[in-house]
């Protein structure tokens, strides 16, 4: 498969050097507006062809896919782009921001028999293995708990030479940590407790206190799902600390990963592995070739693509209604997008 990533920052970076890793797929071409982020691509491979816009790439060289690995704000214009053009898509989380887009996003990509694939990489982590499979068959029993607590002293940067603050841009972030890591948090709830939650609270800090301004800089999340399951989850970019927690319990056992060492105690005893990678490099290289080999794997086989797509519309959803619930005070909100999903 032909891949040609869209924007050339970290996570574009770090996405050509995991392609390397996997045998399906190829990085062909590099889209990037910045001549200085081409020369880099050329640098770290002088076989790319690159290339300030998806336009000129389609009118150069055929492809089969894209990588879309720009900030937020290009996410939804460029996913269009591409799946009129044809090409099946990656993109970074956010795939979209609110509710609406999602739904339209897959609704087109239906309309063209092309695949639409969230890079959620966590889901294809050392530690969230370690946390479905105590989950699985009920090791831990249930109503399930679950505590996530994302801790950072700033929002993580990009690289030099265009704004490698713009996660505290509203308009090039769209969102603040909620929308970051809070992405993260989200879907790998919902794979847990394997549905949708039904309602979302929210309370959240605000930068310079301004609610208006939409950047949130810490966020509490309470998320309620059937038969009395709940996820709390703390996120923050103003702490003295850098820590990230996942805590999932039952009244028979709990699965613990603390900062890369996890614990799960169940009936069978205790369990500790260390998850701590060599490499510590933000972009998780390591976990993208399972990923990878799910969204081929998906695009070879033509089916199943439903699972996916409704993970970027209950992710979009439950992000949405979190930001909803904050600008209400901690209001419980139900997401909108499941049921609409289903209902398209």
């Amino acid at each position: 498969m032909r891949i040609a990533v869209i924007g050339f920052g970290t996570a574009g970076e770090g996405r050509l050097h995991a392609y390397r890793t996997v045998t399906a797929g190829r990085v062909v071409a590099v889209l990037d507006p910045s001549p200085e982020r081409r020369a880099r691509a050329r640098q770290l491979d002088p076989g790319l062809a690159t290339y300030p816009t998806l336009a000129e790439l389609l009118a150069a060289q055929p492809v089969d896919a894209v990588d879309i690995c720009t900030p937020p704000n290009h996410h939804v214009e460029l996913e269009r782009e591409a799946l009129a053009a044809g090409l099946h898509v990656i993109c970074e989380k956010p795939v979209a921001v609110r509710t609406d887009e999602a739904l339209d996003l897959i609704d087109l990509a239906r309309d063209r028999g092309l695949l639409l694939y969230p890079a959620h990489n966590y889901g294809f982590s050392p530690m969230m293995r370690v946390l479905t499979g105590a989950v699985a068959g009920g090791r831990l029993g249930g109503p399930l708990r679950a505590r996530f607590r994302i801790a950072r002293d700033s929002h993580a940067r990009g690289v030099p030479g265009w704004q490698p603050d713009w996660r505290r841009d509203i308009s090039v972030a769209r969102g603040g940590i909620m929308l970051d890591h809070g992405t993260h948090c989200a879907y790998m709830a919902t794979q847990l407790f394997g549905e949708a939650p039904r309602t979302v609270s929210c309370v959240a800090q605000w930068a310079d206190g301004d609610a208006t301004a939409g950047m949130d800089v810490a966020a509490r999340l309470d998320l309620e799902f059937g038969d009395g399951g709940t996820c709390e989850i703390d996120l923050s970019w103003v702490s003295d600390t850098r820590s990230n927690r996942y805590l999932v319990s039952g009244p028979d056992g709990a699965a613990d990963v603390h900062d890369g060492m996890a614990e799960v105690r169940t009936a069978d005893g205790l369990e500790r592995t260390d998850l701590a990678p060599p490499n510590r490099d933000q972009t998780h290289q390591e976990w993208f070739p399972g990923m990878f080999a799910d969204f081929a794997g998906l695009v070879a086989a033509g089916t199943g693509w439903d699972r996916p797509m409704r993970e970027v519309v209950t992710t979009t959803a439950l992000i949405e209604a979190a930001y909803r619930s904050a600008t209400r005070g901690g209001e419980p909100v139900v997401p909108a997008g499941l049921s609409a999903a289903e209902a398209r």
